[in-house]
């Protein structure tokens, strides 16, 4: 308040003065917009309610609206959420662009005080209320500041509590749990169940269990800091707040509120500082008691595996004795399975040989083939040996299974050994001995008893086979003979089909032959008729194909009738067959159809006999089938009837025996079996697997009866089948040789109507087509040559009217001179005359060209049309259908035909000669007359055009120029903004920026610099040479300029970070380009006085100037009409077009005086020889932009000259064509020239001082960003000497922690060594030698401590020169290169505007005595060159004292306690070689600054460093002294026993 109170007297002026009066208006200002403000407000709440204002905590997340939350939940690259950098940057940008300016505001409040203001009274205490108000706002602000302060104190302090309430329940819950689980294997019964993993599982379980308490004592530490660090920072943010709030009431200094507000804070650290060692204490103590609990529960874990160790040993025991005496053992069942899966394959394979047995009872005739037969023979063998290798097969299962078990018995004897060895049930040697004595013995003699079971079941399956395969193999030959008997009745049926083939194939070869021949003759008939060439001829023709028809239809009916007649003779053929059949079969089966034996009288025929021969083949080749090979009419002893059979039909046949032979053995009938094996054994006694697949005789004797019952049921029907069937062939034969007869007798119907129609029919009408062909080709001939001469006339007329269309256009080019404003456009006229010409002359010719195209097509299509259509005329022998008679009439028409094409050529080709040359001569003699008329127009629109070309491309130049120099600024100043993001990348590091080095961002420095120095010689604008920065890479090429020019003031450089589209300049080159195209005519000015032309000029300016957008850089105000007249000459009154590119020159002493040349005018002469050197003699410098222009302006200069001097002598005293836009002199149009250029010449001046306060505003900006990049590089160069040395040192810790260990051990060992007994007399010298040893191990402990801190100092000292050097150099480096920036002072100052300010702002300066005319600008620090100090290079050296050394004799104790780290010893200051630079930059400034901090951090680093190294030195002494008294009393003690 004292502050305030004594600073009031200064602000108030004296009363009754002017500054009074503003500052009471003022004052009512402000109070009249706080009441506007305050009026649309209107209160919440009623006056009884206190306003309370809630914090953060309470409010929450609710202050966000629903685009923020949206913002929050989205994910970070997500294309679909909207990005609020670029939100906010288009509100910001409306924001600004609805903004109203500063000084618009203060403009406008300055406006509406009134002119005269009274003061109300003579004093005022407005001063003294302000002051209160303050005072009071300042008081309640606090008062809020501690109420929300407590608030947040009572809302942490419940999180607290809750967070130590559910640690302790989670504790007490886990300490049951871990009960539970070590309650498990407190019970031997449970306990034996257990494996050695399970049981250390479990322990894992409890010691995971520890792990988790150990993390959720973790989390409470971590809790409660994050707990108390959320109460710090919505502290912070509140005293942040409330902090700007006091500032804002500015009832205490701003210096006052912030120790105020620090004081405040000091208070609440001190109380967060005492709630933190709290938290820590708690976290020590629970993890303490949690250690012990864990070690105690760990010891009850180890007895009970020494317990469960015994229970194992025996029950493993037992285990192996139930084993041995188990059924898998005894009776394995892997080979019980065997034998039921060979059971069931036997009974499979047995199931499918009894079908193949049965399936022969099936086989009769026409099936029972010998194919059949024998392939029925191959399935049944094919079982059978499938059979035999089952049993081989099984056989080795079974040997496996046995063996599989033993090998499983001795497996299951190592397994339990292996179990003993790995459990630590009992030792290998114990282990061999159980196997031994035990396990052995049993295996052998149950292998023994599988290996004699096996071997009597191979002996019986191998006797079963033998006896089966002969059987099978009877069998096979007695139903063998039955398909041969078959097999040759089926070879003779097969023999009569194809007799009776025979018969009628030869048939039908005679009946081919001969009509084959009668066809023949038929076809001669038809080729006479297809040629005839006469009516008379083609009928005969007809006559006689009708007769040789019908002798063919009449063979056709005699070759059906033989035919018929061979194929009714088949059926006699057939029953031959089967009547040998009959008898083959029954001498085969041995039986007759008559009682008394076969008869004798026996057809005697040669099929007959050959029959009997076949049937006693056969028999002879079954010999086991029990048939007699006797023919029955020879055997000499008496048949005996056997057994009757009677067949399905009741045909019956008798069985005969003949003395001791016959077919099947009567004692086949007995329903006894055979006995197999051997006598002793019955049926019942088989084994199983000999059960299912044995096969008895009963069951061959029954298949063979079967058979012959079958064969003989067969014979029955297929002597009735084979009779009916031989009808049916004959019957069918007969029905398709008449069908035969009736399809040909159809065919041959219709062929006479053919032969009339396709043949006679045909010839005729060829005949009268070839006359109607030859009359329509005459007719079109002559109709083509009509239409040839009339498209000739037609030609005629077109050129008649083309010629007057070329006449009228020609005539119609005569305005087109008149007007024309460019002379490309006169010569293009004069060179289209020709061009029209030849137009003209080409459509001649084209047409010309295309008729005698024409005309040569058409002769030579009517000529190849007449000559193909002759070549046509063919002969019946080359292909074609014309009699040598009608080719020779119809020759003789075409040739006439032919004269009258080539008369019609004459006649057109006449006409046509000359035609050309006479459209010719006609269309040149039109363009030579209208060429002669127009001359000068030509002449003068080209002088025009040349001048106007010089001035647009002296703007072109310049305006490049400009386009260079825009592109340089914005190169520059895209090399700022990305050295400001860089310099903000590795200062804010984000994954978002980009990633770089410090040194990295050095290098890109060096090339901002040269980009600056490169601009400054373009610029021309340094005071003095300075030099050039070191090479650095080329900068990428900027964005494309900006800036064009306007009537009368080129446009300011484009302002840096806009797009090229939204810069003012290019839509001025836009209307430029715009401009220059407008017609060239000018506006007539010769009624207009100067001041008019002056006015118009004037607005023309001003309207450029308000549709651009932009000012003058040069003065604020737009040129004024006496400036811009001036620019004018009086000689001659001149305007210039909007677009600069047209000159409206009027001569002064009117059109009609003559000029003489300008080579006799002395006087002239001199004048242009004065403006010549206007802009100055060259050689012009063409290094800098102004240099660049003053060439350019020079170079166009004399180009107009030599222009105007080449048109004036060639125009001679006529008058100009154009006068409006052409000068009568020479003088006129040089005084017009130079007075363009020179305004040409302001404009690029002020351009260039544009540029330079631009340039300087950059140089400004470049050296605050450089000041930025020494901290960084040296913060680097800082973080990686610091993690050098910590590497280091912890190496070095790292090999003295491995010798520790070793010593360690050694005193382990002497301890252990250290017994009792060494105390007694007799063992005095080996006590002596563990002393020895012990005293050798203290000696190189305390050797190795020595070294070890030697070491470490030694590496920090090295580590600590190398960082002063590099610090050194790092700073030297950044000195020099800051010696090549450029700054504001190194270049031209130029014309700077004066700023203008607020009338508030200049009465606070006229109040604070700033004089209001000074505009100089003064630099923030001083300039010039500078030496800068080094840094200290002795502060961290090291200096050894001498070492004592220690006394190793026991009670000298205080020797050891010496200190022995190595002193820094105080030397004569030393500092780095200083720098001399040439320039005081604030880059240099901060590179010391940066400099010394850093070396200052480090040596804090290195004393902190030495002063650890020197405690860990001392630590371990004490440890090592402690260590020898215990050593030396435990000796003393020891030696005290005895």
């Amino acid at each position: 308040m004292a502050e305030t109170q004594a600073a009031q007297p200064v602000r108030v002026a004296p009363s009754g003065k002017v500054y009074r009066q503003i500052f009471d208006a003022e004052v009512q200002l402000v109070k009249s917009y706080d009441k506007a403000k305050e009026k649309p407000r209107a209160s919440p709440t009623s006056g009884l309610l206190p306003l309370v204002h809630e914090g953060r905590a309470t409010t929450g997340t609710g202050i966000l609206t629903a685009r923020q939350r949206t913002w929050i939940e989205g994910m970070p690259n997500d294309s679909t959420i909207e990005n609020p950098v670029l939100y906010r940057k288009a509100v910001n940008l409306i924001s600004d662009r609805s903004k109203e300016a500063e000084s618009v505001t203060a403009a406008r409040e300055v406006r509406g005080l009134e002119d005269v203001v009274v003061a109300e009274k003579t004093g005022s205490d407005i001063i003294d209320r302000i002051a209160e108000s303050r005072r009071q706002r300042h008081e309640s602000t606090l008062e809020d500041m501690h109420q929300e302060l407590g608030v947040i104190s009572t809302e942490t302090e419940p999180k607290i509590a809750s967070l130590g309430e559910t640690l302790m329940g989670y504790l007490e819950e886990n300490d049951r749990e871990i009960d539970d689980l070590l309650s498990k294997i407190a019970d031997d019964n449970v306990l034996i169940d257990y494996s050695l993993q399970g049981l250390r599982e479990l322990w894992l379980l409890v010691a995971s269990q520890s792990s988790v308490r150990r993390a959720r004592i973790l989390e409470l530490d971590s809790q409660l800091q994050k707990v108390e660090d959320d109460r710090m920072e919505q502290i912070s943010e509140v005293l942040k707040t409330y902090a700007k709030t006091l500032e804002q009431i500015a009832h205490l200094m701003a210096p006052d509120v912030q120790r105020r507000m620090e004081k405040e804070a000091m208070e609440i650290n001190q109380s967060v500082l005492a709630n933190k060692r709290a938290y820590a204490d708690l976290f020590a103590r629970l993890m303490t008691a949690d250690v012990e609990r864990e070690k105690k529960q760990h010891l009850q874990w180890l007895d009970r595996i020494t317990d469960w160790r015994e229970l194992n040993t025996n029950r493993t025991i037992e285990q192996f004795r139930e084993f041995m005496q188990s059924a898998p053992v005894v009776q394995p069942p892997g080979a019980d399975q065997v034998l039921e899966h060979l059971l069931m394959e036997q009974q499979e394979l047995a199931q499918k040989r009894m079908d193949l047995l049965n399936s022969i009872k099936d086989m009769k005739p026409p099936s029972s083939t010998k194919t059949a037969v024998y392939e029925w023979y191959n399935a049944l063998s094919t079982v059978n040996e499938q059979i035999d290798q089952l049993h081989v097969q099984y056989m080795g299962k079974l040997h496996g299974e046995y063996e599989k078990v033993c090998q499983e018995c001795l497996t299951e004897i190592e397994k339990y050994r292996e179990l003993l060895i790995t459990s630590g049930i009992c030792n290998q040697e114990r282990s061999l001995q159980v196997v031994n004595e035990h396990f052995l013995p049993l295996v052998g003699e149950r292998q023994r008893a599988f290996e004699d079971k096996l071997e009597a079941m191979d002996k019986a399956l191998e006797e079963l086979s033998e006896e089966s395969t002969t059987q099978l193999k009877s069998l096979f030959k007695f139903a063998q003979g039955g398909a041969h008997i078959w097999d040759v009745h089926e070879i003779g049926l097969a023999k009569q089909e194809r007799a009776l083939q025979e018969k009628l194939e030869a048939c039908r070869h005679s009946h081919d032959a001969a009509n084959q021949d009668r066809e023949a003759n038929l076809d001669i008939v038809m080729d006479h008729m297809r040629q005839d060439s006469t009516e008379e001829a083609l009928q005969n023709s007809l006559q006689q194909a009708l007769t040789m028809l019908g002798v063919i239809k009449e063979g056709y009916e005699l070759f059906h009738r033989e035919q018929v007649q061979i194929v009714k003779g088949y059926p006699s053929m057939v029953t031959e067959e089967l009547t040998n059949y009959d008898a083959g079969l029954c001498r085969f089966f041995g039986v007759d159809r008559n009682p008394a034996g076969p008869s004798k009288t026996t057809s005697k025929t040669p099929r007959k006999k050959k029959g009997d021969t076949t049937a006693r083949s056969v028999s002879s080749m079954s010999t086991s089938s029990f048939v007699s090979t006797k023919q029955s009419g020879t055997s000499p002893l008496p048949a005996v009837i056997h057994e009757v059979l009677t067949t399905k039909k009741g045909t019956t046949f008798y069985v005969l025996t003949e003395a001791g032979e016959h077919g099947i053995p009567p004692e086949a009938d007995s329903t006894s079996d055979p006995i197999f094996l051997t006598e002793s054994e019955t049926k019942e006694q088989l084994p199983a697997y000999i059960e299912n697949v044995k096969l008895f005789k009963s069951l061959f004797v029954e298949l063979k009866k079967h058979m012959r019952m079958e064969f003989l049921n067969h014979l029955e029907e297929w002597t009735g089948q084979a009779v009916e069937r031989a009808k049916s062939v004959v019957a069918a034969k007969c029905e398709e040789l008449n069908s035969e007869l009736d399809l040909r007798l159809h065919l041959h119907s219709p062929r006479a109507k053919r032969i009339e129609m396709d043949v006679h029919n045909v010839r005729a009408a060829e005949l009268v087509m070839h006359q109607e062909r030859v009359a329509r080709h005459c007719k079109g001939i002559t109709t083509a040559l009509n239409e040839l001469k009339s498209r000739f006339s037609d030609l005629n007329t077109e050129h008649n009217r083309m010629f007057e269309q070329f006449r009228e256009h020609i005539e119609n080019m005569e305005h087109i001179f008149i007007n024309a404003t460019k002379s490309a456009k006169l010569v293009s006229l004069t060179n289209s005359l020709q061009t029209e010409l030849e137009k003209f002359m080409d459509t001649i010719r084209v047409s010309l060209r295309q008729f005698r195209g024409f005309l040569d097509d058409t002769l030579a299509t009517l000529r190849e049309s007449n000559a193909r259509f002759r070549m046509s005329f063919k002969l019946f022998s080359d292909g074609g259908n014309f009699s040598p008679e009608e080719i020779e009439d119809y020759r003789k028409k075409l040739e006439r035909m032919a004269n009258k094409i080539d008369s019609a050529e004459g006649f057109v080709m006449a006409d046509l000669e000359g035609m050309e040359a006479r459209r010719l001569e006609q269309a040149t003699e039109v363009v030579n007359k209208f060429e002669d008329r127009f001359k000068n127009h030509l002449m003068d629109l080209v002088f025009i055009e040349k001048v106007t070309r010089w001035f647009t491309n002296t703007q072109v130049k310049i305006k490049s120029e400009v386009q260079e120099s825009n592109t340089q600024s914005q190169t520059l100043h895209n090399h700022l903004n990305r050295l400001e993001r860089r310099i903000d990348a590795l200062a804010k590091p984000n994954l978002d920026k980009e990633q770089l080095t410090p040194q990295q961002l050095v290098d890109y420095m060096a090339e901002v610099m040269e980009a600056v120095h490169d601009r400054s010689l373009y610029l021309n604008c340094l005071k003095e040479a300075a030099p050039p920065p070191e090479p650095a890479p080329a900068p990428a090429p900027g964005p494309t300029g900006r800036v064009g020019f306007v009537d009368g003031a080129l446009v300011q450089p484009g302002k840096g970070g806009k797009q090229v589209a939204e810069d003012a300049s290019i839509s001025v080159i836009k209307n430029i380009l715009k401009t220059q195209k407008v017609e060239a005519g000018g506006v007539d000015v010769e009624g207009e006085d100067d001041k008019t032309t002056a006015a118009r000029a004037a607005t023309t300016y001003g309207d450029e100037r308000q549709r651009t957008g932009l000012r003058s850089v040069a003065t604020s105000r737009p040129p004024t009409s006496s400036s811009i007249a001036t620019s004018l000459k009086k000689s001659g009154r001149a305007t210039l077009t909007r677009g600069d590119t047209t000159l409206s020159m009027v001569s002064g002493a009117g059109g009609g005086q003559q000029v003489k040349r300008l080579s006799g005018r002395r006087g002239s002469k001199s004048k242009i020889e004065k403006r010549v050197t206007v802009f100055g003699e060259g050689p012009y410098v063409t290094t800098h932009f102004l240099g660049i222009v003053r060439k350019i302006l020079s170079d166009a200069l004399e180009g107009l000259f030599n222009v105007g001097e080449v048109y004036y002598k060639q125009k001679g005293n006529r008058t100009p064509t154009r006068p409006e836009n052409i000068q009568g002199n020479m003088d006129d149009f040089a005084d017009i020239v130079v007075g363009k250029l020179q305004s040409y010449q302001q404009q690029a001046d002020e351009y260039h001082n544009a540029c330079l306060q631009e340039f300087r505003q950059q140089l400004v900006r470049l050296e605050e960003l450089v000041a930025d990049v020494p901290p960084l590089v040296v913060a680097e160069l800082l973080q990686i000497h610091l993690g050098t040395v910590g590497g280091s040192r912890e190496r070095v810790e790292a090999d003295f922690s491995h010798r520790v260990t070793g010593w360690d051990t050694e005193k382990k060992t002497h301890e252990n060594d250290l017994r009792p007994t060494l105390g007694h007399p007799q063992q005095a010298g080996e006590l002596q030698t563990l002393c020895d040893r012990e005293d050798a191990r203290h000696q190189e402990q305390l050797k190795g401590i020595q070294d070890n801190n030697q070491t470490l100092q030694d590496c920090v000292s090295q580590h600590a020169q190398t960082f002063v050097e590099d610090l050194s150099k790092m700073g030297e480096k950044l000195l020099l290169l800051y010696d090549n920036l450029l700054t504001i002072d190194d270049v031209q100052t130029g014309r700077i505007d004066i700023e203008k300010f607020p009338t508030t702002t200049l009465i606070r300066k006229k109040q604070a005595g700033v004089d209001l005319n000074d505009h100089e600008y003064r630099p923030t620090l001083p300039r010039g060159s500078n030496t800068w100090p080094g840094i200290p290079a002795d502060d961290m050296v090291l200096q050894k004292p001498e070492e004592k050394k220690l006394s190793t004799k026991s009670g000298k104790k205080s020797a050891l306690e010496k200190k022995s780290k190595t002193k820094l010893q105080v030397q004569k200051p030393k500092t780095t070689a200083a720098v001399s630079t040439a320039k005081t930059t604030l880059g240099h400034s901060s590179t010391v600054e940066a400099r010394d901090k850093a070396y200052q951090d480090y040596l804090n680093k290195f004393k902190l460093s030495l002063s650890s190294i020197a405690d860990q030195k001392t630590a371990q002494l004490t440890s090592e002294t402690r260590w020898t008294d215990n050593w030396t009393k435990s000796v003393q003690k020891v030696k005290d026993l005895y």
